[in-house]
């Protein structure tokens, strides 16, 4: 049998590996081209020279450009690390792709500086987590036991009444008793903490709702507000915490102020550390502002703790013998608006309506309708609201009310001109 052979060899490639193989009684040799390992310098290129700028806000961008130009050299004029990696991630998805890097660098410049130092800020962020990943353990199962929430015993004596005389929580513990689990309502945000987990481990069945006033309610007249070391400094500059305050005083008879100091503000100065000792300019005003709202609102509470384990059991020395909190009333209760309480009264000597140790405020779309639409002045709508038998606008346009009567509270023009509304036939032609 005669032989065969074919040789094919392209120009610019290396040497050429011939195998020998028979088929049909016909021995074939093939030719594999191998690359080779030298390739071309960029002189002997003809490249399409592509000028572009890497931010490294636009993260994608180079990596589109590579994969729509597939270059064969890049020269990087400053070096980033983040570009670097960007350039590797495109080589590795293109491996038969011959690509050369260059970059311009003076030796012992702060541009090289920065560049070796960012490679070993990446080095040692993967043997922290090489080494962190090696000591994890990942349990397969979870504990989910919880603790019996303190209850305080009954006494037989006083016909089931509740004995507060000499009270250890964590001992008043009535075994006997078949009952349910005490509640604590809890905003929604507040479960970026570790609190509502831990109050749960403690035996309290958290209810979680979005309530604008307060962040947790233990019951119908307690509410707390968490405020933590960073939050409370921030909260004091907007004056958020000082509106908050104000209104929980306004519907709740004891307002708390709860400043958790976590473990990890320890050793970490926290907004320049207004309450950790620091003696700055700007510390002083923090502190100041706080002092404050202390003064402004002597019926507030401020108590501190130094974890969430110890601000659950200050909760649960709040929560013994308190009646469970309603989660109507507390999602009902809005920042801008006040609540109409039964329990208003009048005070003959003053001849304002109050609540029981609260101020009162009147309703302000009523406040707004009288001062926009009548032409009345602020401090007479307050004084009508405050003194007349007058809540609502239909109370207000009721045929009950005389214009003489309303000519006590306000002048005699705006008066008329309310019964005159009240009275007018806007349906005749």
């Amino acid at each position: 049998m005669g032989t065969k052979s074919k040789k094919k060899k392209r120009k610019g490639q290396g040497a050429v590996v011939t195998t020998t193989t028979e088929a049909h009684g016909w021995e074939v040799k093939e030719e594999e081209e191998e690359v080779d390992e030298y390739p071309k310098s960029i002189g002997e290129l003809k490249p399409e020279l592509i000028v572009c700028t890497a931010r490294e806000r636009e993260r994608y961008v180079l990596l589109k450009l590579l994969e729509q130009k597939k270059p064969s050299a890049i020269v990087l004029y400053t070096m980033s690390l983040q570009t670097l990696r960007q350039i590797e991630i495109y080589r590795s998805t293109n491996p038969n792709k011959q690509l050369h890097v260059y970059w311009l660098q003076y030796t012992e410049s702060t541009e090289e500086s920065r560049y070796l130092e960012s490679i070993n800020r990446e080095t040692l962020s993967f043997e922290m987590l090489i080494r962190e990943q090696g000591t994890l353990m990942i349990s397969r199962e979870f504990n989910v036991d919880r603790e019996e929430a303190p209850r305080l015993k009954t006494s037989t004596r006083d016909g089931g009444g509740i004995q507060r005389r000499d009270v250890d929580p964590r001992d008043q513990l009535d075994p006997d008793a078949d009952l349910e689990r005490p509640k604590i309502i809890v905003d929604m945000r507040e479960f970026n903490s570790e609190l509502p987990t831990v109050l749960y481990t403690k035996g309290y069945d958290v209810v979680a709702t979005t309530i604008e006033i307060g962040d947790y309610i233990l019951s119908p007249n307690i509410a707390i507000e968490r405020k933590a070391l960073d939050d409370l400094t921030q909260s004091l500059q907007s004056g958020r915490v000082f509106k908050q305050i104000e209104q929980m005083l306004e519907h709740y008879d004891c307002t708390v102020l709860l400043i958790e100091s976590n473990r990890k503000f320890e050793t970490k100065i926290v907004n320049g550390g207004p309450f950790q000792g620091e003696l700055s300019r700007h510390c002083r005003e923090i502190r100041s502002l706080f002092c404050s709202l202390i003064r402004s609102n002597p019926k507030m509470r401020c108590v501190w703790t130094t974890s969430p384990t110890n601000s659950a059991e200050f909760f649960s020395e709040l929560k013994l013998g308190a009646p469970e909190p309603d989660v109507d009333r507390a999602i009902s209760l809005k920042a801008d608006q006040v609540e109409a309480s039964s329990q208003e009264s009048e005070d003959p000597e003053a001849g304002t309506k109050s609540k029981k140790g609260k101020k009162w405020k009147p309703n302000p779309t009523v406040v707004r309708t009288l001062t926009q639409n009548f032409g009345m002045k602020a401090s007479d709508a307050y004084n009508l609201l405050a003194n007349a038998p007058i809540k609502t606008l239909a109370d207000l346009f009721s045929s009950g009310i005389t214009s003489s009567l309303l000519s006590e509270y306000i002048p005699s023009a705006s008066a008329d001109f309310i019964k005159e509304v009240s009275t007018f036939n806007f349906g005749r032609k």
